[in-house]
């Protein structure tokens, strides 16, 4: 276990702000401190697992990263594998947003690439050579999954990498690193002048976290790191020579959280999840995702763009 400083600011100085169990422990013994930096605003999950503990955190069959392959045996695992396989087009869609140049001829770096499902939609839909794709990923079983299936370059780490990239994205990915600094210093390194960096992430300040608290599924403590309230990733971008130009409010993160937090609250109440709490969490969902799509700071998810500053790349 390990206690850090805020990295925006690197104050100590936190108050408590929320306490939450991990949603994958069935035991429920173990609990988890979010805290809030007193100068920046930043939530932070404080102590929380080093780098060489966390991985022991993933070993669930709701982190198993092949669930897609599997035949889904329930109602709810059929529907979030038909929605998942609809929602890449929108994503890829927002991802490939502004591009000055066709969208075949772009490059494109994941952080966080899984399976590769999406580089993979990339090349197979929209026509991207396997040559401008590459990932970043640390499971050794997803990365090996997406090189041996889909035949695309994935890396453990950004070390490694000399070429510069169109889009560089990071899809509910920056809340899990543990070196942000790092991770972002390589990011400038590695974006093209005119490329942007896309950032997906949880919303801690939207009405369903406040609804649910310690049962809002996108804490996911201690998986979780770190907690952007509005206007602490620009303050962060901004260290590192990023300028946030455009929030996007990603609203099928309204309806999976609504659902998958409902029945999470269901099963530590020792209630049903029956078709009533299912149809309330729809409609809690739905009204969030209408919220977020006229006002994305107070989305669900949330889905940033940045570019770097020119002096970040000038001579």
């Amino acid at each position: 276990m390990e206690t850090v400083p805020c990295p925006i600011s690197n104050s100590t100085e936190f108050s408590p702000w929320l306490e939450l169990p991990d949603r994958l422990d069935a035991s429920r013994k173990a609990r988890w401190q979010l805290v809030r930096s007193s100068v920046s605003g930043l939530v932070i999950l404080n102590p929380r697992p080093d780098s060489s503990e966390i991985a022991s955190h993933y070993h669930s069959s709701l982190y198993d990263p092949f669930l897609h392959e599997q035949n889904a045996a329930t109602l709810k695992e059929k529907a979030y594998l038909a929605a998942r396989s609809l929602l890449l087009r929108y994503r890829a869609r927002l991802i490939l947003h502004g591009a000055l140049k066709p969208a075949r001829n772009l490059s494109i770096l994941e952080i966080g690439s899984s399976t590769g499902d999406l580089l993979n939609f990339f090349h197979r839909k929209i026509g991207v050579k396997f040559a401008h794709l590459a990932g970043v990923e640390p499971d050794a079983a997803s990365a090996a999954h997406c090189r041996e299936r889909y035949g695309i370059r994935v890396s453990p780490s950004l070390t490694g990498f000399v070429e510069k990239f169109d889009r560089i994205v990071l899809w509910h990915t920056l809340e899990h690193i543990h070196d942000l600094h790092e991770t972002l210093q390589a990011v400038a390194g590695l974006l093209e002048p005119d490329g942007q960096l896309v950032i997906a992430l949880p919303n801690p300040a939207c009405s369903g976290a406040n609804h649910y608290r310690e049962n809002w599924v996108a804490f996911d403590a201690p998986r979780h790191l770190y907690h952007f309230m509005p206007g602490t990733l620009k303050k962060l971008l901004e260290l590192h020579e990023f300028t946030l130009f455009r929030e996007h409010s990603y609203w099928p993160d309204a309806l999976y959280n609504a659902l998958y937090s409902e029945q999470l609250c269901c099963e530590r109440h020792g209630r049903q999840f029956n078709v009533l709490r299912l149809f309330r969490a729809l409609y809690r969902g739905t009204v969030e995702a209408v919220r977020g799509i006229m006002h994305p700071g107070e989305g669900a998810g949330v889905v940033y763009f940045a570019t770097l500053r020119p002096r970040a790349f000038s001579s």
